[in-house]
């Protein structure tokens, strides 16, 4: 066993559950009714500040001078997000294992006066990523902004149930983000300054039976987030350290994955976006601290939780009809 490793526990039965009287069963209901209302009657204000939330933005926060990290960066959305924090004025960690991609993409991040520097790691490993915390923090100083976006795109139906692909993605898709967050996170609650982004999909909303394992990763994400998001709350430091997820539709980024598109006729009727239009979307979500992000933006989070709650029977007619039928397997 090494010393990362925890030792293990033999099971042990719990003490049983003292039967409780009925003078505690009232007490408790009791205690129940008067924190909602304590709770009704101190949401009011709340709830007026998130309506009028609705029609108007807060002014949004300045980033420039800030360092920016970016993973996946050399290619597709990761690219055009480290391409927009530059136009702002952030300093750009790129993180990819596509060394000539990445060395690309900073010359092309230099061109807004910004330092910008290239980092050929695999960040599904964690002492990989500790180093890569040491690194950047000697070329271009402290993280200020974190956007974990490093992820694997389903490319071949069939790769789907295939025990490489799923470890693999678990490991870049998932355990990727929780090394970065947990490397970087501590030095900006001391610094009192950051904010964490990380990239889910759609499908961390509406789960694709056709690619289960990419929607497992995303909705990974998602959980992981909103749990990140209550901890920076209850340990006190959600005023300065915040938290965006982003849920992309459909965007034309690898060849792969946009090829697998055009054997479903549902699919290939999505409409398809231009990553620059994610780039900027999110570092405007970054400047208002805007907690999730669906891109575009017409839809929102919320809507997607309605259709994850429709009765399965209507929830199965909607999707049929917008796929027109299953999709089929390539020859």
């Amino acid at each position: 066993m090494t010393m990362n490793e925890a030792p293990p526990i033999r099971y042990q039965w719990a003490d049983p559950v003292p039967t409780k009287t009925s003078t505690q069963r009232v007490q408790e209901a009791l205690e129940i009714l008067v924190n909602l209302l304590l709770f009704f009657v101190e949401s009011i204000p709340l709830w007026w500040e998130a309506l009028v939330g609705c029609f108007s933005s807060p002014p949004p926060k300045s980033i420039s001078g800030q360092t920016a990290l970016v993973t996946g960066g050399a290619n597709g959305l990761g690219q055009a997000i480290a391409l927009e924090l530059a136009k702002e004025g952030c300093n750009v960690a790129v993180v990819d294992l596509d060394e000539a991609n990445a060395h690309e993409t900073v010359t092309k991040l230099r061109r807004y006066n910004v330092s910008a520097v290239a980092y050929k790691v695999d960040v599904s490993v964690h002492e990989a990523v500790r180093q890569l915390a040491r690194d950047v923090q000697r070329d271009l100083g402290p993280v200020d902004i974190l956007i974990n976006n490093a992820g694997i795109l389903p490319s071949s139906f069939e790769l789907d149930n295939l025990p490489a692909h799923i470890q693999r993605s678990v490991e870049v898709n998932i355990l990727a983000g929780i090394w970065t967050t947990q490397e970087f996170l501590e030095n900006m609650i001391r610094r009192r300054k950051g904010h964490i982004v990380a990239i889910s999909s759609v499908a961390g909303y509406v789960a694709p039976g056709w690619a289960k394992t990419y929607a497992m990763t995303k909705f990974a994400i998602r959980g992981y987030m909103d749990g990140l998001e209550d901890d920076l709350y209850l340990r006190g430091h959600s005023n300065y350290v915040h938290t965006t997820t982003v849920f992309p539709f459909a965007f034309n980024t690898r060849k792969e994955a946009m090829d697998l598109m055009k054997h479903s006729e549902g699919l290939r009727r999505l409409p398809i976006h231009e990553p620059a239009t994610l780039g900027k979307s999110v570092v405007k979500a970054i400047k208002t601290n805007q907690r999730k992000l669906m891109v575009p933006d017409t839809v929102k989070p919320f809507l997607l939780s309605i259709f994850d709650n429709l009765p399965i029977k209507i929830r199965r007619l909607l999707t049929r009809t917008m796929a027109q039928g299953e999709v089929k397997l390539v020859d």
